[in-house]
C-alpha cells in the first residue's frame, strides 16, 4: 500500500510546477495525452526532477495493469486496449450520452406528469419542460450513478466515470458535476446561451483532454469502443424526440 508521501505528486506543464496530483490522476493524464511521457514529475521520495519515461512506476507494465483493472476482462493486451480506447476528450461520445439520458429521462417525465398532472404539460411550452427536467436530471443523475457506477446513456456508448483514486462516485461528487455540466456545459438549454457553453467545453475537451469540472472535481472519463451503430442510435434517439415535438 503506498504512503501518503509516495502518493502525492507534481508535475511540470507550460513551464510551471503544478500539483499535489495523486499518482492514479497523474497516470491518467499521461495516459490520455494531457501530459507527456517526456513530462517531468517529482515528489518527496525522488531527489531530483525525472521525465515520466524514466521513473519505473510509470512503465508500461503498470500502466498496463493499470487499466485492466479500470477496464476488467476487456483487454488482454496493450495493442488491444490502444485499438479500443481513445485518449482524448471525445466530446461527440460525451454528448450523445448525455444527450441520450436527457432524452430518455424527459420521456420518463413527461409520461408521470402527463397522468398525474395533464394540464400541466398542455399548458407549459417545451423549453421550459426541457429546462425542468435539466434542473431535475441535476438531482436524479447523481443517485443512479451512486448506485449503479454509471448512466444507461455512458454504458451504452461505453464510456465510465470514475474518481481519480479509480473508485465509484458518491453522491456529492457527481452532483457537484452534473451541476457544472448542466450549467456551465450546457447553458442550462437556455438557447444561445447553450450552443456558446458547448463550444467553450468542446475547446477544453479537444484542446486539454478533459473538462474543467473534471480536472476542478477529480473525475476520470474513460472511453471504449463504440460501434457506429451504437453511435447512430444514441443520435437517433433525440432527434426522435425533437421530430415528435418534445423539444424545440
Amino acid at each position: 500500500m503506498e504512503s501518503d508521501k509516495e502518493n502525492v505528486w507534481f508535475f511540470i506543464k507550460d513551464s510551471q510546477q503544478q500539483g499535489p496530483v495523486c499518482l492514479f490522476e497523474l497516470k491518467k493524464l499521461i495516459e490520455q495525452r494531457v501530459l507527456s511521457v517526456d513530462t517531468f514529475v517529482w515528489n518527496k521520495s525522488m531527489n531530483c526532477w525525472k521525465t515520466a519515461k524514466s521513473v519505473a512506476i510509470f512503465s508500461d507494465s503498470i500502466f498496463e495493469s493499470t487499466r485492466i483493472h479500470l477496464l476488467p476482462d476487456k483487454f488482454k493486451t496493450r495493442e488491444e486496449y490502444e485499438e479500443a480506447t481513445y485518449p482524448y476528450g471525445r466530446p461527440y461520445v460525451r454528448y450523445l450520452a448525455r444527450f441520450f439520458d436527457l432524452s430518455l429521462f424527459s420521456i420518463i417525465f413527461i409520461i408521470s406528469v402527463s397522468i398525474l398532472f395533464p394540464t400541466f404539460i398542455a399548458e407549459t411550452s417545451n423549453l421550459y419542460i426541457f429546462i425542468f427536467s435539466l434542473f431535475l436530471w441535476i438531482i436524479f443523475e447523481p443517485v443512479i450513478i451512486s448506485i449503479f457506477g454509471n448512466t444507461l446513456g455512458k454504458s451504452f456508448l461505453n464510456t465510465k466515470i470514475k474518481s481519480v483514486t479509480g473508485e465509484k462516485l458518491n453522491f456529492i461528487t457527481v452532483f457537484k458535476r452534473s451541476f457544472f455540466v448542466n450549467v456551465l456545459g450546457m447553458g442550462l438549454g437556455i438557447p444561445i446561451l447553450n450552443i456558446i457553453c458547448f463550444f467553450l467545453s468542446y475547446r477544453d475537451l479537444k484542446g486539454r483532454g478533459l473538462s474543467t469540472w473534471d480536472h476542478k472535481i477529480g473525475t476520470v472519463i474513460l472511453y471504449g469502443k463504440v460501434s457506429l451503430s451504437r453511435l447512430c442510435i444514441a443520435g437517433s434517439f433525440p432527434i426522435g424526440m425533437l421530430a415528435a415535438g418534445f423539444y424545440i
